[in-house]
């Protein structure tokens, strides 16, 4: 009996050999993309020459004294320029952070700039370590958020893990600077921290304190009580996210924070299926909630028919497949959903047949689609390019070109496929055994060079290729084309480059025109 839509997997390929350092074979030169020379602005040439002159200046341990003298000096630059010089300083830094740089104190030495009229929009990365014997001990980019942070609006704060009197002091009067404070995220919480931070940060719309095992119910009521009764009777509640996933808050904590505070909006990365269940069997009508973001770790119809129900503004599913007799066209029970990302826990419960009627049935709407998991065959990209047409973000384990009709979807310049894409990732090593499904994906500088002529959204933030044939020109000519990139990953697994090379590079992104910092990790 001929069994349907089963695939055989690939054979297991041997990883070492990417990693050697081999001499490129012999290819017929492409010419390469014409890169029109940039020419900045004075702002941005100014804002490039005294950012990285204070970091040269602070690139020592310098006395707190003459930090705060540099401060004082820095104080007489304009405004916008320091706002642009701040701005740069923390993008390319959270970016950098984001992907494997542990260059914290590098990054922090652009608060120096910090005056409380200039507002942050961009992430600050602290950490509150354990307290010394004087207040001095206490790190430079605290001691600068306290005296000027009063325009951050993005916080991502790790605590120590004993809250002791001292700390708790340090981060009272954090809350008091930070007023202006949208988006925290913070590690190690507890009960008191929450508590006093939605105590003094009335503008709080983001508040992520997942992996915190301090976090309890108790703390969830006093933040109801809080922006319920903070800010006076009246007081209107702000707050619209809230991450509470693997913490020590149970479904009766959940279902509080639905019923009080019911303008949420999302509860990341917290399975919300039983404490609606619980919701719809204590309520005598039935349960409606605003929520737009779920997180669904047990996809089946009866759960989403739940979520139609009570999530009728439902536009975003973090959906897991991990029992055979549920399909992806389920999921179309779902009118309005926008963003999926769809982790499939065993092999061949996700079928390409399945994938493309799924696409061809809501892909008209669909802005994210990210697959991960035990997924063992190669999507054809024509066909999701084709039936989801204003895709952002895309994320695949593995692609393909198999068929002329969609090298035809794909290369048609009157079609709007991909157009507005962001966001396109392609890792092949998602499965159970990741080193044991790696594919091999042949990339050469003349593919390159195809791609730079034509596609300007490589024009991005990050960029990370692995195992490819590729060397220091092709490198190059991927900095001198794309100017706004901040990180490149991966160099060390191409096998056309060396040591040397990286060096070469590394000093090649070091150029004048070039605004932003870029970031090389091997």
């Amino acid at each position: 009996m001929a069994l349907v839509n089963m695939y055989a997997p690939r054979l297991p390929l041997a990883l070492a050999r990417h990693q050697e350092s081999l001499p490129l074979p012999p290819h017929r030169a492409a010419p390469p993309p014409s890169v029109a020379p940039t020419v900045i602005t004075l702002k941005q040439m100014c804002s490039k020459y005294w950012l990285e002159r204070v970091q040269y200046v602070l690139r020592r341990d310098v006395p707190k004294q003459q930090v705060f003298a540099v401060q004082r000096f820095l104080e007489d630059l304009p405004r916008d320029l320091r706002a642009m010089m701040v701005h740069n300083a923390l993008k390319a830094g959270g970016l950098h952070l984001k992907h494997g740089s542990r260059e914290l104190a590098a990054i922090n030495r652009a608060l120096v700039l910090l005056t409380p009229e200039v507002t942050v929009v961009e992430p600050v990365y602290v950490t509150l370590p354990r307290p010394g014997p004087t207040p001095s001990d206490w790190p430079l980019d605290i001691e600068l958020i306290l005296y000027n942070g009063d325009g951050l609006t993005h916080l991502v704060l790790t605590m120590p893990p004993l809250l002791t009197d001292t700390v708790k002091k340090v981060f009272t009067d954090l809350c008091r600077t930070c007023k202006k404070l949208r988006r925290v995220r913070l590690a190690n919480a507890s009960d008191d921290t929450i508590t006093l931070l939605t105590r003094h940060c009335r503008l709080l719309t983001h508040l992520d304190v997942s992996g915190s095992a301090g976090v309890t119910d108790d703390g969830i009521n006093r933040i109801i009580v809080n922006l319920r009764w903070g800010g006076g009777e009246d007081s209107e509640v702000r707050l619209r996210h809230i991450d509470v996933g693997e913490t020590s808050v149970t479904q009766e904590g959940v279902c509080a924070l639905l019923t009080r505070v019911p303008e949420l909006t999302s509860l990341g990365s917290t399975d919300v299926v039983e404490a609606l269940k619980m919701m719809d069997e204590l309520g005598d009508a039935g349960v409606v909630t605003a929520l737009e973001e779920v997180n669904v770790r047990c996809v089946t119809v009866g759960n989403l028919q739940l979520l139609r129900r009570a999530c009728p503004a439902l536009i975003n599913i973090n959906a897991i497949i991990n029992f055979a007799g549920v399909t992806i066209n389920d999921l179309r029970l779902l009118p309005g959903l926008r963003h999926l990302r769809l982790s499939v826990r065993e092999p061949y419960l996700l079928s390409p047949t399945a994938m493309y009627e799924f696409s061809w049935a809501v892909g008209s709407q669909l802005v994210t689609l990210r697959v991960e998991g035990d997924v063992y065959w190669e999507a054809d990209l024509g066909a999701l390019a084709g039936n989801c047409p204003h895709l952002e973000e895309l994320a695949l384990p593995a692609v393909t070109v198999p068929a002329k009709d969609s090298l035809t979807t794909l290369t048609n310049k009157d079609s709007i496929a991909l157009t507005k894409l962001k966001v396109l990732e392609l890792d092949c090593m998602t499965g159970v055994g990741p080193k044991a499904w790696a594919k091999d994906f042949c990339l050469v500088r003349q593919g390159l060079v195809a791609a730079l002529k034509k596609c300007v959204l490589l024009r991005r933030l990050v960029l990370e290729l692995y195992n490819c044939v590729l060397g220091l020109t092709a490198a190059k000519l991927m900095v001198d084309t794309c100017e706004n990139l901040h990180v490149m990953k991966g160099l060390r697994t191409w096998r056309g480059l060396t040591l040397h090379d990286l060096v070469l590079i590394r000093k090649h992104t070091r150029g004048h025109r070039r605004t932003a910092e870029l970031k090389i990790l091997p």
